[in-house]
């Protein structure tokens, strides 16, 4: 690694040595790199255990090679004695990155899985709205969550507020890039779940191997992912000499947990700061607290040199020595962490003098690898690194009485679907006092939600209702404040205030609204609670019994609305309507959320769908069944880019429990929008 963009490195050289130590340098870590084909007979790989496995694509790539030297390269890779299985699936043409689609890339993860790889770097992304992938690439990812393997990936180059593929999906090891100054690079991608779970490592001017024994200075997310590789590599190796065994989930919560954190509260480019840096100081030390025996397996500093020359193996550890200009013209010194030891490096006086000349015209423009489109889906792999286009996301909120404004796309935005009971709050005592003078001076009571609506939607007073920062309780507890911004804004402020005065008057119990999260609001008490933008409609309320009378007047016809039972014996109305309303009451009460996640989401709207629930209640209550469990599952078959999940409802016979099977029903909900959509036909089956 160029020590010039290693600030990590070089002030934990005696970390990362250590680190090797403890992770015999990667020994027995199998990794797939799903990339381009490597030059494997480069220099600086020819040691290393490579096995180009369905080869696809037979010329070797300067990309492919790279990556590669980022994690076994010697002198230049964290695990150099790691076992490497290249899968490849990208190719060059004239010196341009040609990507693939993303099933041949899902195809890969899975045959990673399959040969029981340790680890998979992907050094590749496509840009996603959403972030969950095709229904293929989640499987893969999941075939090797399941198989015990870690999947790292690059965030991708594109500067721009959107996922990235596979890099977004759950259980994969996101990776950025940072300068020498531990700044994240511009050309990071930066999403709402990137921003959450991403890495940040060296890739700006990053020194790394290109075919035909050459060197270069590089930069993008694709060369900090296999840095990350090689330390989980190292991780993993060193619990598994601790425990005899590992699991990739742990490595994963190792890596996150010990991140140097650079979250701030302020807008700009510190969206793309992610979860943190990668700091190895703090990755040994936790490796340490949780695996104490491995200390013993650390050699004395004083000791360390003749250790190796006895054992017959160098010294592996990225160079802090290493400065390529942009002529790259390394000298044999260059290339290794000793001096001029050139068995560290394994490179013949000749070879040397081979790269001096061959490397002379590579350039970091060498590597201006643009997206090359296939037909369908294509991975975007790393173009050259550019300036970021504006955002197309949210910047981190200000905290400050009132939220700051601002529109998101739907598909980008992070999203709620929440249920609960409306409130509100005066944010300061200005507020409160103009309240106070509108309603009639000191003799009114603003605190008061029954005056209050009254004073806004009797008096038709709703232009008011703006200076008011609306809250959603769940519980009596404010967990949002709402705040509309949109063209909509005075409707949907209007319905606010026909909700409290519903609420307040009507005996209306729950509202529902669905909206995008904004930023923060600080409440007169100093609470800080999250601010929902909604959209209008997405903002509804209902009084359980009501919804549940209309919901079996609906199903039974205009015919019997009225009566008690049916023409053919049907479940008495009344026994209907209390099961739905019981449902509707359970979901609030036992299953209350924030609904930030997309199964919270999902269960959320089909508690608040009760007209299509009607069919699934009909049914039931004809065999006498009652409701016992629902849950919210991922649906194995979704559409292209959405977000699918299966509300299955439980239903049995109490009065037959050990007898009679249990009746499942289930539909699909895609909570890809703001506002969640139901997807095919209600099923049902039993089960026992």
């Amino acid at each position: 690694m160029n020590a010039k963009v290693q600030d990590i490195i070089s002030q934990n050289l005696t970390s990362l040595e250590k680190l090797q130590e403890l992770g015999n340098h990667g020994a027995g870590i199998k990794i797939a790199i799903i990339d381009g084909a490597i030059d494997t007979n480069h220099t600086l790989l020819k040691h290393a255990k490579i096995e180009q496995s369905n080869q696809d694509v037979p010329q070797t790539t300067h990309h492919g090679t790279a990556v590669a030297s980022q994690i076994v390269g010697r002198g230049l890779g964290a695990a150099p004695r790691a076992e490497i299985i290249s899968l490849p699936v990208f190719s060059e043409d004239n010196g341009q990155l040609v990507g693939c689609s993303d099933l041949k890339l899902a195809k890969a993860l899975s045959t990673a899985a399959e040969v029981d790889c340790d680890l998979v770097n992907v050094s590749g992304s496509s840009l996603s709205s959403l972030g969950n992938g095709t229904q293929e690439m989640r499987e893969a990812v999941k075939a090797c969550d399941e198989n015990n393997a870690l999947v790292v990936a690059a965030i991708g180059n594109d500067g721009a507020g959107c996922e990235a593929i596979p890099a977004s999906i759950d259980r994969v090891l996101a990776v950025g890039a940072h300068d020498d100054q531990g700044t994240p690079a511009d050309f990071n991608n930066y999403g709402p779940k990137l921003r959450k779970k991403a890495i940040l490592a060296p890739g700006v001017t990053v020194a790394a191997a290109l075919c035909g024994d050459k060197l270069a200075n590089i930069s993008g997310t694709s060369f900090a992912a296999p840095l990350v590789t090689g330390i989980a590599a190292l991780v993993m190796r060193a619990i598994q000499t601790a425990t005899g065994e590992f699991n990739a989930r742990d490595v994963y919560d190792l890596l996150s947990a010990s991140v140097t954190p650079r979250s701030t509260s302020c807008g700009g480019d510190d969206d793309r700061t992610m979860a943190g840096r990668l700091d190895i100081d703090a990755v040994l030390h936790a490796l340490l607290a949780q695996y104490p025996t491995l200390a013993a397996q650390i050699t004395p500093q004083t000791q360390r040199s003749h250790a190796m020359k006895n054992s017959g193996e160098s010294p592996q550890v990225m160079p802090a020595s290493v400065e390529l200009d942009a002529a790259v013209q390394p000298q044999s010194q260059d290339i290794t962490p000793a001096a001029a030891d050139a068995d560290a490096v394994d490179v013949a006086p000749a070879a040397q003098g081979e790269m001096r000349s061959e490397s002379s015209s590579i350039t970091p423009a060498d590597l201006n690898l643009p997206t090359i489109a296939e037909a369908g889906a294509h991975m975007n792999v790393h173009a050259q690194p550019k300036a970021a286009p504006a955002p197309a996301a949210p910047h981190a909120p200000e905290i400050r009485p009132q939220v700051m404004k601002g529109s998101v796309s739907a598909l980008t935005a992070d999203k709620t679907f929440v249920i609960g009971q409306i409130g509100y709050d005066f944010g300061t005592e200005a507020r409160l006092d103009y309240f106070t003078q509108q309603m009639g001076g000191r003799g009114s009571h603003p605190y008061d939600p029954l005056e209050l609506s009254s004073h806004l939607f009797e008096e038709q007073n709703v232009d008011q209702s703006s200076a008011l920062t609306w809250t959603l309780k769940i519980d009596g507890i404010p967990v949002y404040a709402i705040e509309p911004e949109n063209q909509f804004a005075a409707y949907e402020y209007g319905r606010l205030v026909s909700f409290l005065y519903d609420q307040e008057k009507q005996g209306v119990e729950r509202a529902a609204i669905a909206g995008t999260i904004t930023g923060e609001t600080r409440l007169f008490n100093g609470q800080i609670v999250p601010t929902i933008s909604p959209v209008l409609r997405g903002m509804y309320n209902w009084k359980s019994e009501d919804l549940a009378k209309a919901v079996v007047e609906s199903a039974d016809g205009a015919a019997d609305a009225d009566a008690d039972t049916g023409d053919n014996g049907d479940t008495p109305t009344a026994s209907k309507e209390t099961a739905i309303e019981g449902f509707l009451n359970r979901v609030y009460y036992e299953l209350r959320n924030r609904g930030r996640t997309s199964p919270e989401r999902a269960m959320n709207y089909a508690a608040t769908n009760a007209y299509q629930m009607s069919e699934v209640f009909e049914d039931a209550l004809a065999e006498n069944l009652f409701l016992n469990e629902i849950t919210a599952k991922e649906s194995p078959v979704s559409r292209p880019d959405s977000d699918c999940w299966d509300v299955i409802m439980e239903f049995f016979n109490p009065k037959e429990r050990l007898t009679a099977s249990r009746k499942l029903y289930r539909y699909t909900i895609d909570v890809s929008d703001i506002m969640p959509v139901t997807v095919g036909d209600l099923r049902s089956w039993h089960a026992y």
